[in-house]
């Protein structure tokens, strides 16, 4: 039997942190308007999410929000999508989605979460 390999994850919590692993690099490098990183950003980012697993017994208000996010950054980053620049608010709002949803996957799971907060 062939074991099983992938370039860029597989599971749930493991390919948001992926995705978000790419936030936390670019946004050191900075993301500005004539940054190729933020022309190819969601293509880079978003192959993590290729593989995510959204599991059944999730509610189902969260697994829809889980489809919906992994559909739109995909779509952005390898669909029609594309070959459209996106804006700096446009990336964090992705970033801060997968944010959210790995707090709603603790919550469902009855782990107490909260937003990092830096002052």
């Amino acid at each position: 039997m062939k074991k099983y390999k992938s370039d860029f994850g597989k599971g749930l919590t493991y390919c948001l942190g992926l995705f978000l692993a790419h936030a936390e690099r670019d946004l050191e490098r900075g993301i500005n308007p004539e940054s190729q990183i933020r022309r190819g950003w969601y293509n880079a980012s978003s192959d993590h999410l290729y593989d995510m697993v959204i599991p059944e017994n999730l509610p189902k208000s969260l697994k829809n929000r889980l489809i919906k996010f992994r559909t739109n950054v995909l779509d952005k980053g390898h669909g029609s999508g594309l070959l459209k620049e996106y804006s700096e608010k446009d990336i964090n709002n992705s970033i801060n989605e997968a944010k959210e949803l790995l707090i709603l996957i603790d919550r469902s799971f009855g782990i107490k979460s909260q937003k990092a907060e830096w002052t």
